[in-house]
């Protein structure tokens, strides 16, 4: 559990009691974020400088790719 000096410093960043952030889906905040601001979210990598970076940077793929490959794979089906 969090303290209570950094419950109250996330509610004064965010601007909305820590109740709500805990209890509000992360997909759900970020599209709320995103109407508020007009515009999709970015997240830059800083890699190699900051962190270890997007390790799947290269190799992220949709989720309906990832459903045509399973039942692709399921079927044993060629792709066309």
């Amino acid at each position: 559990m969090a303290t209570k000096a950094f419950e109250q410093a996330v509610e004064l960043a965010t601007g909305v009691p820590v109740e709500v952030l805990r209890d509000t889906p992360v997909d759900e905040r970020r599209a709320i974020i995103e109407r508020a601001l007009g515009r999709p979210l970015r997240f830059p990598s800083r890699f190699p400088l900051i962190g270890r970076g997007n390790v799947f940077r290269d190799r992220a793929v949709s989720h309906g790719e990832v459903e045509e490959q399973f039942m692709r794979a399921i079927h044993d089906k060629p792709k066309t």
